[in-house]
This record gives structure tokens, sequence and C-alpha cells, in this order.
């Protein structure tokens, strides 16, 4: 169980939209630890990732520091914009937000593929790019998910 988050209608949409166009060929469980680590960011509150992310649209449109880049492949190509998602999805969304966090995922607060658009995964890296405060943890299909080196985020690892 994770901490609850409080939100909106529009809140759990974005979050099942953003589900979607990061992993819906992944199923349900891939899904729910994208979704997972969405709403881990939220909670973890940690400087100088994730301070101030006060809610889930925070988190989802969170740029990277200094770049004005997003964080979320689906917000910088659009993708997220074109999901529409069905009760099953919004119902998934909801539970995350209600603090429900897929098992494997609950400890992560990155995640990404190596390989958009292939039929295969690229090799994991030991740390994420452009995030060397972060660790391999495991993978999913299509993507690898991260935790943070010891005593990064103690504000979440707790």
């Amino acid at each position: 169980m994770g901490r609850r988050i409080k939100h909106t209608s529009r809140d759990v949409e974005e979050l099942a939209r953003l589900m979607m166009a990061e992993a819906i060929g992944e199923g349900a469980q891939g899904m729910s630890m994208v979704g997972s680590v969405v709403a881990n960011r939220v909670e973890a509150d940690c400087a100088p990732d994730f301070r101030g992310l006060r809610n889930i649209r925070h988190a989802i449109y969170q740029t990277i520091p200094g770049t004005g880049i997003p964080h979320f492949e689906p917000v910088l190509n659009g993708t997220l914009y074109t999901q529409r998602p069905t009760e099953a999805d919004l119902q998934r969304a909801r539970n995350l937000l209600h603090g429900h966090r897929e098992p494997r995922a609950r400890m992560n607060l990155w995640f990404f593929n190596p390989s958009p658009g292939k039929k295969f995964r690229a090799p994991c890296t030991p740390t994420m790019p452009r995030s060397p405060m972060t660790q391999f943890d495991h993978a999913h299909k299509s993507h690898c998910f991260y935790v943070a080196v010891p005593g990064y985020c103690p504000e979440f690892y707790r």
C-alpha cells in the first residue's frame, strides 16, 4: 500500500491515459506498474527530482530540470492525448490513487523503455539514462524499472 493521493476525475483520466500510452501492450500489470511509478513520485516529495509534486498532474507533466523536456514520452510526442480509457482503465487509475500500488513497482521511482517501437527490449542499463542516482531493480516486458541509490530520497525509502 502507498499513500492515498488526493485527486479529481480529471486526474484519474490523465493517469489512465498515461498508463495506456506508456504500456498498453504490457497488459494490466504493466500499466499498473507504470502508474505506480507516477503515484510514487507524488508520494516521494524528495529533492531534487520530485520535490513539490503535489498531485498526479504535476507528476505527469513534470519536466527534466533545466530542459523543459517532459519526463514522459507520451507527453512529449502527444500520444497521451489520443488515448481513450475504458472504465477498467479508469478503475485501475483510481485504485492506484487510493494507495493500491502494483506490488512489484511499489518502490520504483523511475522507468524507461530502452527500445521504443521495437519487438524486443534492449538490455536494461545499471542506472537510468540521465538519472545517476538510480539503480536497476527489474524489467517487465518493454520497460526497465529503477529504484534510488542508498541514501537518496529517504523521505520515500523509510
